[in-house]
């Protein structure tokens, strides 16, 4: 069996666009995983730069509704429970890959399955690209709510490895400055790159990626 990567479209998308959009890692990175698209269950109008290009390919979907820190609550990601579920049965996963909203959702599934294993790896490899800033929340059944949104660094960092690629003409790229801050600094690697807020496009890169994780993946 080959090592599965789960990957997560950003929000205002489909995983069909997803595919689109990540089309250029897709095809490096399926050299040496097979990857499994997942969809967001909650439908929203499109999200950046989706229209006109991918007009007719509605309903679009997102993972969670965005609020500032001190309004979120776990209703503001009613989709962790079927990304678990996800993840459960349709892995095991090595890794992940997620764009933009996307990345935020990851972040939040995998402080979930770490705190779940006692703070042991859920996944060898996670991939972001121009993440929006984390959710503030814990899903806790003895603390439902942090109060005034408690900083996820308080809660721990992930620890799986983890690359990151932030662009500079992204308009959230502020944001997504703020989420390398809540991965291991001794197990992350963060690339600068020219261009928005879209996935790579340049074919060297995106095969350095896939290479990258394909070395962490077999521990070298």
């Amino acid at each position: 069996m080959r090592p599965k990567i789960l990957m997560i479209h950003g929000g205002g998308t489909t995983p069909d666009i997803f595919r689109i959009q990540a089309r250029k890692l897709d095809a490096a990175l399926s050299q040496f995983f097979d990857l499994h698209y997942v969809t967001a269950p909650i439908e929203c109008p499109a999200g950046p730069g989706v229209l006109p290009f991918f007009a007719g390919m509605d309903p679009f979907l997102k993972w969670m509704h965005d609020q500032p820190p001190d309004l979120e609550d776990l209703d503001t990601f009613p989709a962790l429970d079927d990304m678990l579920q996800v993840f459960h049965t349709e892995g095991p996963f090595d890794g992940i890959v997620a764009f933009s909203q996307g990345a935020k959702a990851a972040l939040h599934l995998l402080r979930h399955l770490e705190r779940e294993r006692g703070g042991d790896r859920a996944v060898d490899f996670v991939i972001t690209v121009c993440p929006t800033c984390p959710f503030q929340g814990i899903k806790d059944p003895k603390d439902r709510r942090s109060p005034y949104a408690k900083a996820c660094l308080e809660l721990g960092k992930v620890q799986a490895e983890s690359i990151h690629v932030l662009a500079s003409g992204d308009p959230y790229n502020y944001e997504s400055e703020s989420m390398i801050e809540f991965f291991e600094l001794s197990a992350r690697k963060v690339f600068r790159i020219e261009g928005g807020h879209h996935m790579p496009m340049d074919d060297g890169f995106n095969r350095k990626l896939a290479a990258m994780a394909a070395r962490i993946y077999n521990g070298i």
